[in-house]
């Protein structure tokens, strides 16, 4: 199989070596700006019992936190923890309230501490409501701190609840910003605190079943109420929390508000990849086409959107990561040491991918989660795969790192200049992946010369298919019968074909996003698939940095198995630079460097996340 060279005069190109597939070759145009950042990246922080007295290394987490460094850091205290993240468990009484800080205050202050009192500015979500203030007669909680109740949220919205749930917030930012406030029957409660509160987010994904109109009316009163409470103040808020993109529209028209002068300062949005696989590392690989439909909706709806409706509303992706299945069941597997890397070369993707767009803040999700650890008293799983910390220790794994070494190395006001591919070559065999996180079309073959015809299909399924173009493997778990039937069928014989999706081979896992796979041969010089699954194995984004000029290049390898990466230079280009990166041997350890003496052939580990940062 034959390597691409490139030359360029005046550029720099990347080159991705050939071990299965032919080199990619990125153009890096250092004199074209396509577009100035106005991105940062942080986190968020989910109240967690690692996060409580209970945990023997509690410390040692918010000191992890704390040597981040981030700004517009999120704090989530969860529904299924409502002893941390209510302060009112029970409606009050003509005689006395249940307003009650002792397990919302610590976890809370140290937060702070490691943020806020830093100097850092935060993103506070007590996203969860107290759940006698919906629809049901059921409010109750567990006794112990500590038990998780994921049904604690019941009830649907009741509008005439609205003005004493924006009492609810009125009187809880009150505590955070004045140290006191005046309960229901009118006693003052003092001993609260005196932050300066940045930016205060509304609600988390339509807990309780809200639809976007009823959440803006609410919206609207809750913002009322916080400014009333804190007049001295200059919080931003933020709407949507994560709930449906389809919200947007709506949510960000000013003439939807009342008053119509309510602050849109911000919008949240989440995204969570899986796969079908808690241990596979090639089901990891799968991470990044899920990524692809969120980029997708992110550029072609939520960003125009946004342009055009309320340009100064900021976009927070405040929840980005990976959820693996049967997470919250105990005594699931652990996830394999390459899962680390992956989940956090995923979120540098979304980061160099969206960036360039205008995306304000990447929030990596999330400081800790755990399986069960019944000797701490951490009687159930928390979502272990999305945890960025080693959950026995509290040191930092390869996601949180990943966020590390990003936020070393890029800042607003970098410039993002021209990365290009070039038009993919005729190939043999060729591929064709339809990705349904995007859009179920149908894939497309067609020989290059005209003289020529698809001679063989060497793979064809619909469902979860594992593996990259040349190294295919069927999920049974998840794949459609008759595809490869229909593609030898329909394909072998013909210069061009075309291979449906869904809804033509049916559904084989209902609630999962399908991919259609193809991997076929031509006669003569070879084909093209459509959309290509070519060039999936690294991306690469450069950057020059704003003032200095210092010229970088982001670099992840989407797939487990090493790339080879060079740099043919001409003209006066560099040839020599230091990498910086992490893998699945960098562990729980911080990124590491090599110097790259000549760069035209360099090696990417799988999963990696680099960072190339050339000499003058």
């Amino acid at each position: 199989m034959k390597c691409r060279s490139a030359v360029a005069v005046g550029v720099l190109v990347l080159i991705v070596g050939c071990a299965a597939l032919d080199p990619y070759v990125f153009g890096v145009d250092w004199t074209s700006v396509d577009s100035v950042s106005r991105s940062i990246t942080t986190l968020q922080v989910v109240s967690n019992p690692l996060l409580t007295d209970s945990c023997p290394i509690k410390d040692k987490f918010f000191q992890t936190l704390g040597a981040l460094q981030a700004d517009m850091v999120r704090y989530v205290p969860w529904f299924p923890y409502p002893h941390v993240a209510v302060a009112e468990l029970e409606p009050p009484s003509a005689n006395s309230t249940s307003w009650d800080f002792t397990y919302v205050d610590p976890e809370f202050s140290q937060f702070m501490e490691a943020t806020h009192d830093n100097g850092h500015t935060t993103v506070i979500n007590f996203s969860t409501q107290p759940t006698w203030l919906y629809d049901t007669t059921d409010w109750s909680y567990p006794a112990d701190p500590a038990e998780v109740d994921w049904d604690y949220p019941k009830g649907a919205p009741v509008l005439d609840n609205i003005p004493l749930l924006a009492d609810y917030y009125r009187r809880l930012v009150s505590w955070m910003t004045s140290a006191q406030f005046v309960d229901e029957n009118g006693l003052t409660h003092y001993g609260g605190h005196k932050y300066q509160l940045n930016v205060w987010e509304v609600f988390n994904e339509a807990e309780h079943g809200y639809d976007v109109v009823t959440y803006t009316k609410t919206y609207d009163s809750v913002v009322a109420a916080i400014q009333e409470a804190s007049p001295n103040h200059t919080i931003k808020f933020m709407g949507i929390g994560g709930a449906s993109s389809d919200w947007v529209p709506y949510f960000i028209d000013h003439s939807n508000h009342n008053p119509s002068t309510t602050p849109l300062d911000w919008i949240s949005l989440h995204f969570y990849a899986s796969c079908s696989s808690r241990t596979d590392p090639y089901s990891y690989e799968t991470f990044f086409s899920s990524a692809d439909g969120f980029i997708s909706t992110m550029v072609n709806t939520v960003l125009p959107q946004r342009n055009s409706i309320s340009p100064s509303t900021k976009i927070d992706l405040d929840e980005l990561g990976v959820i693996l299945p049967d997470d919250n069941t105990p005594g699931a597997a652990i996830p394999s040491s390459s899962y680390w890397p992956a989940a956090g070369a995923m979120y540098a993707y979304l980061f160099g991918k969206l960036a360039p767009y205008g995306v304000e803040v990447f929030g990596e999700s999330q400081l800790c989660g755990s399986p069960e650890i019944p000797e701490w008293g951490i009687p159930d799983p928390q979502y272990p795969s999305v945890s960025m910390t080693n959950w026995t220790t509290g040191e930092g794994n390869a996601r949180y790192w990943v966020l590390r070494l990003l936020l070393e190395h890029f800042t607003p006001g970098d410039n993002f200049v021209r990365t290009t591919e070039p038009e993919t070559e005729a190939e043999n065999p060729f591929c064709a992946l339809v990705n349904g996180a995007v859009s179920y079309d149908s894939a497309l073959l067609q020989c290059s010369d005209s003289f020529a015809v698809i001679t063989s299909i060497d793979f064809a399924a619909f469902g979860t298919p594992t593996g990259h173009c040349g190294n295919y493997s069927v999920d049974e778990s998840c794949n459609a019968e008759g595809v490869y039937d229909y593609a030898v069928t329909n394909c072998v014989g013909k210069q061009s074909c075309e291979i449906p999706s869904y809804p033509y081979f049916g559904d084989p896992c209902y609630g999962t996003y399908k991919t259609l796979k193809v991997q076929a041969r031509c006669s003569g010089s070879g084909g093209y698939g459509y959309p290509p699954d070519q060039a999936t194995q690294v991306f690469a984004q450069a950057v020059t940095t704003e003032g200095t000029g210092q010229k970088k290049v982001l670099l992840v390898n989407k797939l487990y198995s090493t790339a080879t990466v060079g740099i043919n230079s001409g003209g006066t280009a560099t040839t020599s630079g230091i990498l910086y990166y992490v893998d699945e041997t960098t562990g729980d350890t911080p990124p590491r460097s090599r110097a790259i003496s000549d760069v035209s052939s360099f090696d990417l580990t799988p999963f990696s996340t680099s960072i190339l940062v050339l000499y003058p």
